[in-house]
């Protein structure tokens, strides 16, 4: 079957599709196909089939379908719209997360802040460097994580990704 969707679709690229087209299969079960009756080897003769080239409605239809609900991942950067909302929604919620666990760091630094204060104790002074790098580490990871939104957003746009997409 694919043999003749590849020699009809070359045929109809080079303007001959118009020609009738026999096909034949062989003691071998090959398929043949020729445009000219002569080339069909005389035992052959009375079984080749003339074969029908013209697209059926079945054929015709899937392709207009396809045309309208499939958007043609290439020109979206090669991606399509699922991989795009994941891909904005998974640095939006990373950052959430972050920006969520944040102020209740930020509480319990102060908290160990008042606490270093009254009592002057070694153990608080680690906690407390600890607790501050940490917050800092997420803030700097909030930082990145927007700007590799922001990246991604000017490849969306360089890709002319729909607004709908991003969010």
């Amino acid at each position: 079957m694919r043999y003749l969707i590849l020699l009809a679709s070359t045929l109809m690229t080079f303007g001959i599709a118009q020609a009738e087209i026999y096909q034949w299969t062989d003691k071998n079960g090959a398929v043949h196909f020729t445009d000219n009756q002569d080339k069909i080897p005389a035992g052959y003769r009375n079984r080749a089939k003339e074969v029908d080239l013209t697209p059926s409605a079945e054929e015709k239809e899937p392709q207009a379908n396809s045309s309208n609900s499939n958007v043609d991942n290439s020109s979206y950067g090669g991606h399509d719209e699922k991989w795009w909302r994941n891909r904005f929604q998974s640095i939006r919620d990373e950052i959430k997360k972050i920006q969520d666990n944040l102020p209740a760091k930020k509480e319990r630094l102060r908290e160990l802040q008042r606490v270093r204060i009254l009592f002057h104790r070694m153990a608080d002074r680690f906690e407390i460097n600890d607790l501050t790098t940490e917050i800092n580490k997420d803030e700097e990871q909030i930082k990145t994580l927007q700007k590799k939104l922001a990246d991604l957003d000017i490849e969306a746009s360089k890709h002319a990704v729909p607004l709908e997409w991003r969010k």
